[in-house]
């Protein structure tokens, strides 16, 4: 196997590594979605849920897709290559391009951030104060929903470029420093946004809410099913993307104290988001109809539409607005970053130099992106099929620790260089197939109902957007090329990032 000295291919320390890391984890899911799921799961009993799945589901992932990078020094496709053998390099092919049409829609987020926080700092609330929400409604309809969304489409190109500078500047000197200034921000601006709440009037009925633990809903499925999925989705856990990160840790790094340092700093900024969000709309809302209607309105319906009026027409809205913004922007940011990175790197194992492997990367997601970047129907079809085929990544690593060792990665990985010794977080990840056929069976036999008598439908995607058909047929087209590439790609997965 060809060698790559370091070069600078390595973290600079632990703390941008963990920095990394949490930039990866830390993303939407934590500060729109948490928060979301929490209403419309009742509170208390599923957070408690949240911190379980974190272990039983998170943690270990985490720690398998970390010993593969760490122990290959390849990313995804070349990892699966040397830890198992050329005939399953298609399944870590698989995962570098679910990461890639994922980042490819995900990165339009990031120019919707980006264009919220401009409009905010240049007086947008003003509008909002005197026309209320039907302002914030027909605004986002227009930028964002209304196809083809040219404007939408250029705040995206913004934000790949954005993400694709970091990228190309490597990892002490672009990513580690992004991490390291972009992540402290988002725990320091919603710490004290939560600050700030507390001082609005009735605020103190979201915390209420979001704390009560009613016993009953422990024997609710559909809250485990929720909590599960909240775990799998906003920790990063399974995605491949901590695999390439350890691709550039010390020798010594600890995979299991890093694994548990992520996932734990992942649910902290979830919390505070929480904890920024519910006490807003429920000191904010009229009455309590209103309060469901926002907490019921989506991702995008909860932080474009109901949160900007409610900054609009509270005293302070316009910093609490922006400094939302801003950590909603930062959190979009670093995972991105993450996701390109994960292109760039597969493509640095077959030869590639980084600037054009991260210039080819960024031109992927500004392609295929663009479909979902100028119509929102694509987006909400994108999200769908490659949010649930993550699940499917995590089985593949789950299988690939199986079949190389559990036991063996332990002796041979892990535990030698782990400060906290707890085996059984990493040995449950026999157990994940388990785990997998529930979440996963969970989501089709949803999606089946959605659509009465259509469900095998795939064409059109924007019209069939979240069928189980259509989640088949596009998974079945990416794992036939994995599959057909299979043996090409082996022959050129030959560039390691050995550490001397």
């Amino acid at each position: 196997m060809a060698e790559i000295k370091k070069s600078g291919e390595q973290f600079g320390s632990r703390l941008g590594l963990i920095a990394a890391m949490l930039g990866m984890a830390v993303g939407t899911g934590n500060i729109w979605r948490f928060p979301r799921e929490v209403a419309s799961n009742n509170g208390g009993a599923f957070i408690l849920m949240c911190f379980l799945a974190l272990f039983i589901w998170a943690v270990p992932l985490i720690c398998a897709e970390s010993v593969f990078g760490k122990k290959s020094r390849m990313a995804n496709a070349g990892g699966f290559k040397t830890m198992l053998g050329e005939k399953y390099t298609w399944m870590g092919t698989f995962t570098a391009l679910t990461n890639a049409f994922l980042g490819a829609y995900y990165v339009v987020v990031v120019g919707w951030c980006l264009k919220y926080l401009v409009i905010i700092l240049t007086g947008f609330l003003s509008t909002v104060r005197e026309g209320g929400v039907e302002v914030t409604t027909q605004y986002f309809n227009n930028f964002a929903l209304t196809p083809p969304s040219y404007e939408s489409w250029v705040w995206f190109i913004v934000g790949i470029a954005i993400c694709s500078i970091a990228v190309f500047r490597g990892i002490q000197g672009g990513i580690e420093t992004a991490n390291k200034v972009m992540i402290p921000m988002v725990f320091i601006l919603l710490a004290f946004l939560f600050v700030r709440v507390l001082f609005i009037p009735g605020a103190m009925k979201g915390l209420e809410f979001m704390y009560h633990v009613d016993v009953k809903d422990f024997g609710n499925p559909r809250i485990w099913l929720a909590a599960f999925t909240q775990a799998a989705w906003s920790s990063g856990a399974g995605w491949g993307m901590f695999h390439i990160y350890y691709i550039y840790s010390a020798k010594d790094e600890d995979i299991e104290l890093n694994a548990f340092t992520a996932t734990f700093g992942d649910m902290v900024a979830a919390m505070l988001a929480g904890m920024v969000v519910l006490p807003t709309v429920f000191a904010l809302a009229p009455n309590p109809e209103a309060v469901k209607e926002v907490l019921g309105s989506g991702a995008n319906g909860l932080t474009f539409i109901h949160l900007t009026n409610l900054f609009a027409h509270t005293s302070g809205g316009f910093v609490m607005g922006a400094l939302f913004f801003l950590a909603l922007l930062s959190a979009a940011v670093s995972s991105v970053i993450a996701m390109i990175e994960t292109g760039t790197r597969n493509l640095i194992d077959m030869g590639f130099p980084r600037a054009k492997a991260t210039l080819c990367t960024a031109l992927f997601f500004a392609v295929v992106g663009s479909y979902s970047a100028l119509d929102n129907r694509f987006f909400n079809n994108q999200d769908m099929v490659w949010g649930v085929a993550l699940l499917m990544v995590g089985l593949l690593y789950s299988i690939g620790s199986m079949k190389y060792g559990v036991e063996k990665l332990w002796n041979e990985d892990i535990s030698p260089c782990s400060d906290i010794q707890v085996k059984w977080m990493w040995s449950v990840i026999k157990f994940f197939p388990f785990e997998f056929a529930f979440v996963w069976g969970w989501w089709m036999w949803d999606a089946k109902s959605w659509y009465p008598g259509e469900w095998f439908k795939f064409w059109p995607p924007t019209q069939y957007q979240y069928t189980p058909g259509v989640m088949v047929v596009e998974w079945a087209l990416v794992f036939a090329v994995c599959l057909l590439l299979n043996g090409f790609l082996s022959k050129r997965l030959i560039y390691s990032n050995k550490i001397d």
